[in-house]
């Protein structure tokens, strides 16, 4: 590793004292009056090739500067919203400053009162590479939250413990603004709960990603990108919804951003508080030996409140053409309360006239949040596209809470003499926090011939810690309760590089890419059960290889295979244990390994809308959820996460937009496949597949008088998940909008889940046990929502530069639970 990072630095260097600064081409827009026209872009142009060789936005007096790498012929071309395009003549760049004769700009004549075009984002963008759902331009998902979003987009699922598949393949990286989410399991899930949609611009669904990504997610990347305003000058929106399910649900905020062209300054904040339910149902079943033995017939109800407050501050300043500088820092603060009340029915064979049932009452309030800073830099070596990014990131995500419980037995026939157990009551306190630090730098250069080689190095260093202390309740008193006491420290180093080389032909592109990490963690566990202290050190080589064959104007095939892990996120490593009551409880499981896939796709590709593709995908040692009985308790169920030996994925997909009318747009998704499970868990040897489908289709209407409609939904077939056979299930969403105030206000009115059957429903399967569930949320709602922008309207006519690093903070957001 130190020596990849010496030759890269070696390279850096060199490439960097290699640029030579040309002359100054400079001039001055005005309109036809002669005044001068600020924030134009101007562009100057490689008069051979029409190369971009450097941009500008003219200053208030309506100036502009450029300054290409080097001598040639050269086009100057502005561009303005509301204007037609202008070109210079050619001009001479020969090592003097060059004076451009001022450009006029001529305003367009296109009469708008006779035309009135009305254009709208489809929900759902189909691309070669992934599908895009726009967020903001979706009705049915205002006032929902990041997860329920989720759950309603194109070939996702989300479980009834909130784990989230693509393509019914577990296993997927979550980012947000391109960066990876340390956290995942309920930790993730709270965090997507806190988040409005209304702070969503869009999500994308990447399930074959190239090797300039992290290589984490076997079933791929799900990217969530948050609202950022590129308009020119004061902008920003402010917002606010109010949801009515069984319960109330509130969201508020507002997004404001400051542009001119050397620096851009951004905020948001974003609160809401919510209010919502798990009725969840449960029938379990204990055998011996195939002999029914006794059960639990269980009804779990929790309510919850969720109070959340983030925000974010950024600055990205432009030291000159070609160099800019930026940081931001944005954190998050969630209160988050659980009452929760069980009743458990049990029975017995020996007795089976004689049932009893205890009632367990819990209450977990906790409260966690996130602090994130990042420092960029973004420079353009030169006209031929040479750029560097180099991000360094800082991320804490600190957690407290308790966990109180009381169980209390009962005998349901009066006769029945048997002694009723002591009523149980202990208390839990947790408190936590995970820091990652991450340094990351990619390089862009494009090689003779239109090669574009892509290189890039990034080095995290992650610290967890979990100290969770029980405590049993006798005579008023808080006893130390040792046996379920737990202190988890985890560390893990990756060191990371990659190189990706693509290059476009007149039928063909292609790209290849090799990314190597090195993996150094390590976990210490300190319970009275024992030690489960453990260290993980290797290496991994993940190939990526694409290819596409533009075949005529409206086809083109497309070849992508590449490998990829899924690690063992710090929740799931960590063996503390979570009770729903004195039957079930969660933990993690020290001894996971990660999981590695190979993936194979192929596309096809019509006028650009409609993309159907064949995809195979082998997982060796997957790790998957299971609900399994203890293997050490009697009639004690415990949801852990365990390695499975193998699945492998056969899945055929369809995306495909459709214009139904003028003012019908159609666009749906499909997905049919076969998983095949291979494991042995429990004493349970599994061996099990299922074909099954998926459709999500969204349609979107324009109506007169400024009126818009949507109509959404999805159909979920049944399907084998590892032990668990999962039942169909579906949702139907509409909604309706209207634009206000020369279209700066929108009112938006939706209906989601209207028959209320968008809820998980499940058996799990083994040797002795059988259980089955039912969990019932407050998914059907009606909402209301009110958008109102303020500031110019003008866009900005060119980025210098894209987003900031890609890949820094996924597993830490799956951290604790």
């Amino acid at each position: 590793m130190r020596l990849f990072t010496l030759v890269f630095l070696l390279f850096f260097t060199s490439s960097f004292s290699a640029v030579s600064l040309a002359a100054t081409v400079y001039g001055r827009v005005a309109d036809e009056a002669g005044k001068p026209v600020s924030f134009a872009s101007v562009i100057l142009l490689a008069a051979t090739d029409s190369v971009v060789a450097a941009t500008e936005l003219t200053d208030e007096k309506g100036e502009y500067h450029l300054t290409p790498a080097a001598n040639g012929s050269y086009v100057v071309k502005v561009i303005m919203a509301g204007y037609e395009h202008e070109l210079s003549s050619a001009i001479m760049v020969t090592g003097a400053d060059v004076a451009v004769p001022d450009i006029i700009l001529h305003t367009k004549t296109t009469n708008l009162k006779e035309v009135s075009v009305r254009a709208q984002k489809p929900f759902v963008e189909v691309h070669a590479d992934k599908l895009v759902v726009n967020v903001e331009n979706s009705i049915v998902n205002t006032g929902s939250n990041a997860l329920e979003v989720l759950a309603r987009s194109p070939g996702v699922r989300v479980d009834n413990n909130d784990n989230i598949s693509l393509k019914g393949k577990q296993g997927v990286n979550v980012m947000i603004n391109g960066k990876v989410q340390p956290i995942g399991g309920e930790e993730l899930a709270n965090m997507l709960k806190s988040m409005p949609a209304n702070a969503i611009e869009s999500i994308e669904l990447i399930s074959n990603p190239s090797a300039k990504y992290d290589a984490a997610g076997t079933a791929g990347i799900i990217n969530i990108k948050m609202k950022r305003d590129k308009k020119v000058g004061l902008n920003g929106s402010v917002n606010a919804s109010y949801a009515q399910g069984v319960y109330g649900k509130t969201s508020w905020g507002f997004n404001g951003n400051y542009r001119n062209k050397k620096v851009n300054i951004f905020a948001n904040y974003n609160g809401g508080y919510r209010e919502g339910f798990n009725h969840l149902t449960l029938d379990r079943n204990f055998l011996e030996k195939g002999v029914f033995t006794g059960a639990y017939v269980q009804d779990n109800n929790y309510v919850y409140e969720i109070a959340s407050h983030s925000g974010a501050l950024g600055v990205d300043y432009s030291l000159s053409a070609r160099t800019s500088i930026g940081g931001s820092v944005s954190g998050d603060v969630t209160d988050f309360l659980r009452d929760g009340y069980n009743y458990s029915v049990v029975k017995s064979a020996a007795t089976p006239d004689m049932p009893r049932h205890f009632v367990t009452k819990n209450g977990a309030p906790n409260v966690w949040g996130s602090r994130v800073g990042n420092v960029n830099l973004r420079h353009t070596f030169d006209s031929g596209g040479s750029t560097l990014a180099v991000d360094v990131d800082y991320a804490m995500y600190p957690g407290s809470g308790t966990q109180d419980f009381t169980t209390t037995y009962y005998n349901d026939i009066s006769t029945d003499t048997t002694p009723v157990p002591a009523p149980v009551i202990f208390n839990g306190k947790l408190k936590g926090l995970t820091q990652i630090r991450s340094v990351k730098a990619d390089y862009t250069k494009t090689l003779r011939g239109g090669t574009t080689l892509e290189a890039g190095a990034k080095v995290s260093y992650v610290t967890s810690e979990n100290d969770l202390q029980f405590f049993n309740s006798r005579n008023n008193e808080l006893i130390p309760d040792t046996g379920r006491t737990n202190h988890f420290l985890y560390t893990e180093h990756i060191n990371a590089g990659y190189v990706n080389l693509s290059r476009n032909y007149d039928k063909w592109s292609a790209q290849l890419g090799l990314r190597a990490e090195q993996t150094i963690a390590g976990g210490d566990a300190t319970m009275l059960t024992g030690d489960s202290s453990f260290t993980r050190n290797y290496t991994q080589l993940f190939p990526s290889f694409a290819v596409q064959r533009h075949l005529n104007k409206q086809n083109d095939l497309g070849v992508t295979l590449s490998r990829r892990i899924e690690r063992p996120n710090y929740d799931q490593l960590n063996p503390s244990v979570y009770y729903l009551d004195p039957t079930t409880y969660k933990a993690g499981y020290p001894y996971l390994n990660p999981a590695l896939s190979y993936s194979a796709e192929l596309s096809w590709t019509n006028n650009q809308r409609f993309i159907t593709s064949l995809n195979y995908t082998i997982t060796s040692n997957p790790i998957t959820q299971v609900i399994q009985p203890s293997e050490t308790e009697q009639r004690v169920t415990i949801q852990t996460q365990k390695n499975l030996k193998r699945t492998e994925y056969y899945g055929v997909n369809g995306a495909y937009q459709l214009r139904l009318a003028k003012w019908w747009n159609n666009t749906t998704n499909a997905n049919v496949f076969y998983a095949h499970y291979v494991g042995d868990i429990a004493g349970t040897n599994l061996s099990e597949g299922s074909v099954a489908f998926s459709v999500n289709s969204s349609n979107s209407f324009i109506l007169p008088g400024d009126w818009s409609a949507e109509v959404s939904g999805f159909y979920q077939a049944a399907q084998v998940y590892g032990y668990m056979y999962l039942k169909p299930q579906w949702m139907l969403n509409v909604g309706i909008q209207k634009n206000l105030l020369q279209k700066r206000a929108t009112i938006r009115l939706n209906a989601t889940d209207i028959f209320w059957t968008g809820y998980p429903r499940a058996t799990s399967n083994y040797n002795d046990y059988v259980e089955s569930f039912v969990a019932k949320r407050d998914t059907r709602q009606v909402i209301v929502s009110f958008v109102y922008r303020f500031g110019k309207r003008t866009l900005p006519p060119a980025m210098r530069h894209r987003g900031g690093a890609e890949d820094e903070k996924q597993r830490a957001r799956n951290a604790t639970g």
